[in-house]
């Protein structure tokens, strides 16, 4: 009996994978594999599909196919992927790494291999990974979105705020490249600044109840600059939009500064300040729900 072509068995696969059948696509390439074991496309559909399906065995087929087509960098970069999902770090840090040194300008790669780094707790290789990546394809937003993350944790504030303004450039409804500028603004006494950027926050926001964290924003820049009727101004248009009372220990404080101690005491400003943090906080864990 005559051997079914390759290509049709491939075909048939590949149909099934992109239109989300995995357990169709996973049999088929095992038919074809039955027929053509060393069939690099069939390996890689088989692992792919394994992998969706949670299946022990996407590795196995992912190696087999970078065996027999070891110049294939979507084959390594396909390999990366099952070895993190495996926990193998290293391993796939590897896969990774030759991907990159077929394909130079293989960005998604350089993206991963970054965030490996930063896990592995080298930042500076991360930052550099993920420059790399930039300069190869400059508006790349995972790279960009990444970047702003790293350059935060090592402290290079400047950088963080310089690369999340690019991000708000490529995109204007980007609501966490917007927190990021506002908050950036914030960390770098940069408040007037801040003060601006939280009130853009407040249109490109436009989640149900999300207009409180902006007023939050906008109150603390300028409780930061010791502007108490503007703060108080603020305080009052928050708690309108407040469904939650987030707002009324604030509001309580500032009134105290604009008019005075009154007959209950107010909230001590650290209580403020850590109310202000947790606000941006919860705010930020929205949206990257969000994202996720």
């Amino acid at each position: 009996m005559a051997k079914t072509s390759t290509s049709d068995l491939f075909e048939r696969a590949l149909a099934l994978y992109n239109g989300g059948d995995f357990e169709g696509c996973r049999e088929a390439a095992l038919q074809g594999l039955r027929e053509h074991p060393k069939d690099s496309n069939l390996l890689r559909l088989a692992g792919k599909a394994s992998l969706e399906l949670d299946l022990g065995d996407a590795t196995e087929y992912l190696e087999q196919a970078v065996n027999v087509e070891p110049d294939n960098a979507d084959a390594w970069r396909e390999l990366g992927d099952a070895l993190l999902y495996e926990g193998r770090l290293e391993d796939g840090e590897r896969a990774f790494q030759q991907a990159v040194e077929l394909r130079p300008d293989d960005v998604v790669s350089l993206v991963d291999l970054a965030h490996l780094a930063h896990a592995s707790g080298r930042t500076d290789a991360a930052i550099s990974t993920l420059e790399q990546a930039l300069e190869r394809e400059p508006g790349n937003l995972a790279a960009l979105r990444s970047l702003v993350d790293m350059y935060r944790v090592a402290g290079s504030l400047e950088q963080a705020l310089a690369a999340a303004r690019q991000l708000v450039a490529l995109t204007p409804d980007d609501v966490l490249a917007a927190v990021d500028v506002a908050e950036l603004n914030l960390a770098l006494d940069r408040l007037e600044e801040a003060a601006d950027a939280f009130h853009w926050l407040r249109d490109v926001d436009d989640e149900p109840d999300h207009e409180v964290f902006a007023y939050h924003g906008m109150i603390e820049a300028e409780l930061r600059r010791e502007r108490w009727r503007s703060a108080l101004d603020l305080a009052v248009d928050a708690t309108r939009v407040d469904r939650y009372g987030r707002t009324t220990d604030i509001l309580a404080f500032v009134v105290a500064q604009v008019f005075g101690a009154g007959d209950r005491p107010a909230p001590a400003r650290s209580e403020v300040d850590d109310a202000l943090a947790a606000s941006r906080a919860e705010h930020r864990q929205l949206h990257t729900a969000l994202v996720l």
